[in-house]
């Protein structure tokens, strides 16, 4: 890779950062609140990193959120950290939930939609992974169905079980129920993080978000999975 395309890259993650602090800044409550409803990962949650759910970081997010896509985007580029992989995704359960924000974002809960019905063939995290990355190409589409079909073909998905799950109640209920804890938890906007079920600010800086994350590690001393 060039350079220029790292140092990209690099500038992208610490933007992202900055922005997120300086929103929950914006946005947060002045005393910190438990909401039991985000402290631990449900049966039917989309989980990644640890399983142990000893310590849980919690996303509410929405498919068609600009800053959602780029912190799913810094947290891919963490992956390439050793010691974020081997410490903290070795001992936090991390959990997305949805949160479409309707009235600004159309096509959110579609996409939300087009993630639950991946999830049904075991590709919530693929699906995911591509509502995000090629977010530019569905956002500002009329009927973004067909587009999402072309991801589920790319993932090699039934496309027959995609199309009628995508509807279903099933999948719908599913979303709504994100949304509500979300409610409950106070969520204003979207990404929203939550650390044991307490409202989490990631710090300015890739580095200080990874420290901050082991020193949850280090004070909860978790059962760990190595």
């Amino acid at each position: 890779m060039e350079k220029k395309q790292i140092t990209l890259i690099i500038g992208s993650i610490l933007g992202l950062f900055a922005f997120l602090s300086i929103a929950y800044l914006l946005t947060s409550k002045p005393s910190a609140s438990f909401f039991p409803e985000v402290a631990k990962a449900a049966e039917s949650d989309h989980i990644k990193w640890s399983p142990n759910n000893k310590i849980v970081l919690m996303e509410f997010s929405d498919f068609q959120c600009g800053g959602c896509a780029s912190f799913a985007g810094a947290l891919q580029a963490l992956h390439a950290d050793k010691e974020f992989v081997d410490t903290v995704e070795s001992n936090i359960t991390f959990v997305y939930r949805h949160f479409p924000l309707d009235d600004i974002h159309p096509n959110a809960r579609a996409a939300s939609q087009a993630a639950e019905a991946a999830a049904l063939q075991k590709a919530f995290y693929p699906m995911h992974d591509m509502l995000f990355a090629r977010q530019s190409e569905w956002s500002e589409l009329s009927d973004p169905f067909p587009t999402f079909v072309e991801y589920a073909t790319a993932l090699e998905l039934d496309i027959e079980k995609f199309t009628e799950t995508y509807n279903s109640q099933a999948v719908k209920d599913s979303i709504a129920e994100d949304y509500q804890t979300g409610i409950t938890a106070q969520v204003r906007g979207t990404p929203s993080l939550f650390l044991d079920g307490i409202s989490f600010s990631p710090p300015a800086s890739p580095e200080d978000f990874k420290n901050a994350l082991i020193e949850a590690i280090d004070s909860s001393s978790p059962i760990t999975d190595k």
